[in-house]
């Protein structure tokens, strides 16, 4: 039986709460084989009948920042579906919540969304391996890295779905890992969205405007809040510093919070919570990448031809965002998007890393994707990743979600080749790609070799 849950009211910084030690009176147990690839889940030990009951204590965290702390008998053996469903009973969530969030594993060196069948505890257990087949971390920072338990949008719910909920609780939850995703920079967007965003967001925690109140100092102390750095921070050049940013942009946040106070003048802001987080959540859903799963990796940084000669620049890096439509690179120094590929417009191919005695040689994921112009060609990109086999793995997965999911299965895109149903546009309106910041190798149609 496991004890009433409460909440934990504490500010979730990544690193904070290392899980395993929510784990009270959990033993090691015997290495689980193929922890995230075997389809029945995690394998676990069968404790003797006679064996006293364990009491784990562990905390599921949610994005608006609160955690629920629960203490369960046999813990250890806790499904991240059972998680799920007492999370969702205790917030009071309907049952579309089920399709809309899963459990995740969160440090500020990997995300890994778990199984139904996963067992939290196991999976933490192997946590440091993980990290060093994964990431590039170092050794230190990999035994720093605390996981722990969150309750977010699940990858493979559907954008188009999650337009029809009307339940405020779902959106409020969903709103909130939206704003985290904005101010990490997760979510590269046009200048002024982010300033109606940030409107959007004083107006739901500061209340109204009011000239008296919200004065300019206390817009710039919390940019920081509502803002990603870029959009305010200064920068720096070899000789000189470029003009403070903070200014302009603090100005724009008064102005965008006054503005949308002016329109829900005649309203309670209490009342229309909901109409807010669903406005909040309109600008979000108008870019490809939102409610993606993130990745790091690297790309190689064009250069002109005599640079090469005297040095190669350093590879760029990058965030690989994966959802159920497809595939974007994001700079992740300039939190720009770099490009955005459907998954009807693109095939893909993960490769291991070639041994040549150098260790730092990564996997790699091959993005090949078709560019309209005079004359039709495609482009191939290499990102070089440790997480290269996730991404691949859930590409396949999404590509696989997307196929069933169609009423005519005559046709299999991914089969078929590049743009079978190249009709449809509305991803190539909605998006700019920089292709002059890749390093990309281009091709004929017909397979034959351009540049």
């Amino acid at each position: 039986m496991a004890t009433p849950p409460h909440h934990a009211d504490l500010p979730l910084e990544p690193g904070t709460h290392r899980l395993s030690a929510k784990y009270i009176g959990s033993e090691d147990q015997e290495e689980s084989k193929h922890l995230l690839e075997e389809a029945n889940g995690v394998a676990v030990m069968d404790e003797p009948e006679e064996s006293p009951k364990k009491v784990v204590d562990m905390i599921v965290y949610l994005r608006d920042r609160n955690g629920i702390f629960y203490s369960l008998e046999d813990g250890h053996l806790a499904q991240a579906e059972e998680l799920l469903d007492m999370t969702m009973k205790e917030q009071g969530l309907s049952e579309v919540a089920r399709e809309v969030f899963a459990i995740w594993l969160v440090s500020e060196l990997l995300e890994i969304r778990l199984k139904k069948n996963h067992q939290p505890h196991q999976v933490v257990q192997k946590w440091d391996e993980l990290c060093v087949l994964y990431t590039d971390a170092k050794l230190s920072d990999i035994e720093k890295s605390e996981p722990v338990l969150m309750m977010q949008r699940d990858v493979f719910y559907p954008k188009y779905k999650e337009k029809t909920i009307t339940n405020e609780e779902i959106l409020c939850l969903l709103y909130h890992e939206a704003k985290f995703n904005v101010i990490e920079g997760r979510y590269p967007l046009h200048p002024e969205d982010y300033h109606t965003l940030a409107g959007i967001q004083a107006l739901i925690h500061l209340g109204k405007y009011n000239p008296r109140e919200h004065v300019q100092a206390e817009y710039r102390a919390n940019l920081v809040k509502f803002y990603p750095d870029h959009m305010f921070q200064k920068e720096k050049f070899l000789f000189f510093t470029r003009k403070d940013e903070s200014a302009k942009c603090e100005e724009q946040f008064m102005t965008a919070h006054a503005r949308l106070s002016e329109q829900y003048e005649q309203q309670d802001v209490q009342t229309v919570l909901g109409n807010l987080y669903r406005q909040y959540l309109d600008i979000c859903w108008s870019y490809p990448f939102y409610g993606s799963a993130f990745f790091k990796g690297q790309v190689e940084t064009p250069t002109r031809k005599f640079m090469k000669m005297i040095k190669s620049a350093p590879d760029t890096k990058v965030l690989v965002a994966i959802n159920t439509e497809g595939v974007s690179i994001i700079d992740k120094e300039k939190e720009i998007l770099l490009l955005h590929a459907p998954f009807d417009q693109l095939l893909w191919e993960f490769r291991e890393a070639e041994f040549d005695g150098d260790d730092d040689i990564m996997p790699s994921l091959f993005l090949q994707f078709l560019v309209e112009g005079e004359q039709e060609v495609t482009k191939l990109l290499q990102v070089y990743s440790r997480e290269a086999k996730l991404m691949n793995a859930l590409i396949n997965t999404c590509v696989m979600k997307k196929k069933l999911s169609r009423k005519d299965d005559s046709v299999d895109f991914v089969d078929a080749g590049l743009f079978p149903g190249r009709n449809d546009t509305s991803h190539a309106s909605k998006v700019c790609n920089k292709l002059d910041k890749l390093c990309l190798t281009t091709y004929t149609k017909k397979g034959e070799c351009i540049d």
